[in-house]
C-alpha cells in the first residue's frame, strides 16, 4: 500500500544534544486533491484513447519551418502523438511520485480508435476495463479519452529610435491551449469514478529581440511547446486526482528522562506507533510543565500516525495545562490540516 498519511524529511534531527529541549524536524505534509479516490483504489493503469488517425509524429524541423514560411502567423490544431503520448508518461510518474499510487503504463497503451479527436467516445465496456486490470493487476483504469492540442503564435516587427539612430525589432508570441478528457474506471463496482473535461489556455511564451535568429532561439520550436504543453495536461490532471506534498516544520521535546525519551529514538527509526504508546504511559508524569510537553509529542505522535482529531484533542491538552505559543501555533496547524482534510 502505497498511502501514507505523512513523512518524515529529515530524520537526521532526531539527533538531539543534551542542552537543548525544544527540537524541531522536517516533515512533508500531502495537500489533499480536488477529487480523493477510494482507499480500495492503491494502483491504477493507464491508457491512452486519444490517438485516432488525424494524428501525426509531427518532425520537430519540418514543423518549425511550417510556421516559418507563414510568418509564424498561424492559428491552427496540433494532433501530435509524442505530445499526447508524453502526456501518459509524465502522468504515472506523478501519480507514482505523489506516494498515493502504484502504476502501470502497458506497452501496448494505444486503445484502438476509429472515432475523431473532436467526437465524445463512450465509456468502454466494463468487460474490457476488468481484463486490463487483471491483466496488469490493478484496482483501477485512468484513460486519456481525449486530448488535442491549439496553437496561435504570432510574428511583428517595427522601428524604434533613440534619437540617433532607427533600429528594428522582432517579436513573437505562442499561445497554446489544451482539450484533455479523462475517466477512470473502477471495474470492481463497474463505476465510472471521474469523467471530467480540462479545456485550458495552458501556455504562453513572449520573446522581444534585434536580431531575429536570436529572438527564436529563446523560444521553444513548436514541437517542444506542444510537448510542454502535454506535461501541463499531466500536471493538471495529477492535481485532480493525486495528493501534493509541502515540506513543514514540526517540534517536540526532549525532556530528559531516559524511559520516556526512548520515544524520541522510536521515531528517528519511523516507529511512531511505538513512540506514541511510550509518551502516553507517561501522559501525567513529573510537573504541569513537563506533562505538557508529552502532551505536545503525543499530539505529534497522533499526527504521524494519521489521526489529526486525536492530535488536536492533545494540543489542546497541552495548552491547558501550560501554555506554550509553540503549542497554539502547532494546534493551529493542526486546525487548517483539518479543515483541508474535511473540504
Amino acid at each position: 500500500m502505497r498511502k501514507q498519511i505523512i513523512l518524515i524529511s529529515i530524520l537526521a534531527l532526531f539527533n538531539f544534544s543534551v542542552n537543548a529541549q525544544l527540537k524541531k524536524f522536517t516533515v512533508d505534509i500531502p495537500v489533499p486533491p480536488k477529487f480523493e479516490l477510494p482507499d480500495s483504489i492503491q494502483s491504477l493503469t493507464i491508457m491512452n484513447r486519444s490517438m485516432t488517425s488525424e494524428f501525426s509524429d509531427y518532425n520537430e524541423k519540418d514543423l518549425q519551418l511550417d510556421f516559418y514560411k507563414k510568418n509564424f502567423d498561424i492559428n491552427t490544431l496540433l494532433l501530435d502523438s509524442t505530445a499526447a503520448d508524453t502526456t501518459i508518461k509524465v502522468l504515472g510518474d506523478l501519480l507514482f511520485d505523489s506516494r498515493r499510487f502504484d502504476v502501470v503504463i502497458p506497452v501496448d497503451r494505444n486503445v484502438y480508435r476509429i472515432l475523431p479527436y473532436s467526437d465524445k467516445p463512450k465509456p468502454l465496456d466494463w468487460e474490457y476495463v476488468k481484463e486490463i486490470c487483471e491483466a496488469y493487476n490493478t484496482d483501477a483504469l485512468v484513460v486519456l479519452e481525449d486530448f488535442a492540442v491549439r496553437t496561435v503564435t504570432g510574428y511583428d516587427t517595427g522601428t524604434e529610435y533613440d534619437g540617433f539612430q532607427a533600429y528594428k525589432y522582432h517579436y513573437a508570441s505562442m499561445d497554446f491551449y489544451s482539450m484533455a478528457h479523462w475517466r477512470i474506471y473502477e471495474p470492481s463496482s463497474e463505476t465510472v469514478l471521474v469523467d471530467v473535461l480540462m479545456n485550458q489556455d495552458t501556455i504562453f511564451w513572449d520573446n522581444y529581440d534585434y536580431d531575429l535568429v536570436e529572438l527564436f532561439k529563446a523560444l521553444p520550436t513548436v514541437k517542444e511547446a506542444t510537448i510542454q504543453t502535454g506535461i501541463k495536461v499531466a500536471l493538471d490532471f495529477s492535481d485532480v486526482i493525486a495528493p501534493r506534498w509541502k515540506s513543514d516544520t514540526r517540534y517536540y521535546y526532549v525532556v530528559k528522562n531516559k524511559k520516556i525519551d526512548e520515544s524520541v529514538q522510536l521515531a528517528a527509526e519511523g516507529k511512531w506507533y511505538e513512540a506514541l504508546n511510550n509518551w502516553l504511559e507517561y501522559s501525567e508524569h513529573g510537573s504541569r510543565s513537563t506533562q505538557s510537553k508529552i502532551m505536545l509529542n503525543i499530539a505529534l505522535g497522533y499526527e504521524m500516525t494519521g489521526d489529526i482529531e486525536k492530535a488536536i484533542e492533545w494540543a489542546k491538552k497541552s495548552l491547558s495545562v501550560n501554555y506554550r505559543e509553540v503549542t497554539n501555533h502547532y494546534l493551529k496547524e493542526l486546525l487548517k490540516r483539518q479543515a483541508m482534510l474535511n473540504n
